[in-house]
């Protein structure tokens, strides 16, 4: 993936494919680096506050960590827009366990949910 028309056609595809076109459209930005409240480098980041989504820019030229930070972070959206639950606590690892259900990938457990869906199954990739 070379730019943010490619990211947003991923989140298209991944929100059609995983979340059944619920996903309200949200903003994606790009940025060179995105950092947390305690200063600690993310590849992404969701962001009730002004519906968007953070991806690091460098993940631009790995696509499979592209599309894993998308989905975890598009699951993050799914859980506020239904609930406004934030984090990866109980809510957060249902939804991602009905996305990998659907995907049929690992699904996150309450020490996983963090780090989920890393790695990012290849049979995935396909899709986008």
């Amino acid at each position: 993936m070379r730019n943010l028309q490619a990211v947003t056609d991923t989140y298209n595809g991944l929100n059609a494919l995983c979340f059944g076109g619920r996903l309200r459209p949200c903003l994606i930005r790009l940025a060179p680096s995105i950092v947390n409240e305690h200063g600690q480098r993310l590849a992404g980041a969701w962001n009730q506050e002004d519906w968007s989504i953070g991806i690091d820019s460098a993940l631009l030229d790995y696509p499979r960590l592209l599309v894993g930070t998308l989905l975890h972070e598009m699951t993050h959206q799914e859980c506020w827009q239904q609930d406004r639950i934030a984090g990866h606590g109980p809510f957060f690892v249902a939804a991602a366990s009905r996305v990998a259900a659907l995907l049929d990938i690992p699904a996150p457990t309450s020490n996983t949910a963090s780090t989920w869906p890393y790695p990012v199954p290849r049979q995935l990739l396909k899709e986008f």
